[in-house]
């Protein structure tokens, strides 16, 4: 009965507004066919008490009001350097996420700026649109970090990515919706259905890793408390993206890694990639990770790859 009192509180708040393609401000974010210039830290000397120092660091900035947070990571050299905004799971912090994942020290040793956000109240969680209206700004957050962040650091500004497991999966398919001039591509695991599609979109490239036998975040689609509408099937997420970037309708399989159907669409306009694997067997986790102290609840995780080598991998594609 408790359960059941939940479900209808929960499904008698507002919804936000679905995905809608944000406005792409004057120096910010890629042209699609172009190499675009260095982000203005590259270009200007920035004071030596505005430039983070290479290492982890702490950043605060104000965004829609409210002061933010986010743990920083820059690497050694000059730059431009590619960036990663990495997205933790519900009710995780920035640091927790990391140490399970270790997305963000293994992106650091490959050259990224990595920028692990500190998702909005109550959770932390992730404003998704299209989820529940909580009155908080979660992809304007996104935006002025980076914002901060190429003021600040010398980046490649046709290098920037985002990736997350389970509602920062749901995050990171977000923003390749709603700021698709600005990711050259996205990624996530156990959680890339839970928000709504964006047919009429731009395209970025997109991986989806998702359990076949994930029981938080089903890959045929469910009604998830806290986090309407969500719930759709995943294949149905991977295809629309394909779509959106022109990729032939059928996609190719093959099996990568053992315990993993990966099925990849061929024909896409510009040379974008979209593939999605289906980790078989697993549950609601990032492959590789050390399993999770609740993996009775979140289901098995793979060990016959690293979700953090294969994201990276796909990123440095790009």
């Amino acid at each position: 009965m408790a359960a059941f009192a939940l479900l209808v509180s929960a499904c008698a708040l507002p919804t936000s507004p679905a995905p809608v393609v944000a406005d792409q401000p004057e120096g910010r974010g890629i042209v699609e066919g172009v190499e675009v210039a260095p982000s203005e830290a590259c270009l200007v000397s920035i004071d030596a008490a505005d430039a983070p120092p290479p290492g982890l660091s702490n950043l605060s900035i104000e965004s829609g009001g409210v002061t933010r947070s986010a743990i920083l990571r820059v690497p050694q050299g000059d730059g431009p350097h590619p960036v990663l905004v990495s997205l933790h799971a519900f009710t995780q912090s920035p640091d927790q996420w990391e140490l399970y994942s270790g997305l963000a020290d293994a992106a650091l040793a490959r050259g990224y700026v990595v920028a692990s956000p500190l998702g909005s109240q109550p959770g932390p969680r992730w404003a998704v649109p299209g989820g529940l209206e909580l009155g908080a700004d979660d992809v304007g957050f996104i935006a002025d970090l980076l914002d901060r962040i190429e003021d600040r650091v010398c980046v490649d500004r046709n290098a920037e990515f985002a990736a997350g497991y389970s509602a920062g999966a749901a995050m990171a398919q977000a923003l390749s919706c709603t700021m698709p001039w600005r990711f050259t591509a996205v990624a996530g695991s156990g959680g890339m259905n839970l928000t709504e599609t964006c047919p009429g979109s731009p395209p970025t490239d997109v991986m989806t890793l998702h359990g076949t036998a994930d029981p938080i975040a089903p890959p045929g689609g469910s009604y998830v408390v806290f986090s309407p509408p969500l719930g759709l099937p995943i294949q149905t997420v991977a295809s629309t993206n394909a779509a959106r970037a022109g990729c032939d309708p059928t996609a190719v399989e093959s099996t990568p890694v053992d315990s993993v159907l990966a099925s990849t669409w061929g024909g896409c306009d510009d040379s974008h990639r979209v593939t999605h694997w289906q980790m078989l067997g697993a549950g609601h986790t990032w492959a590789g990770a050390d399993s999770l102290a609740n993996d009775l609840v979140t289901g098995t995780t793979l060990d016959t790859f690293s979700a953090t080598e294969v994201v990276l991998d796909f990123f440095d594609a790009a």
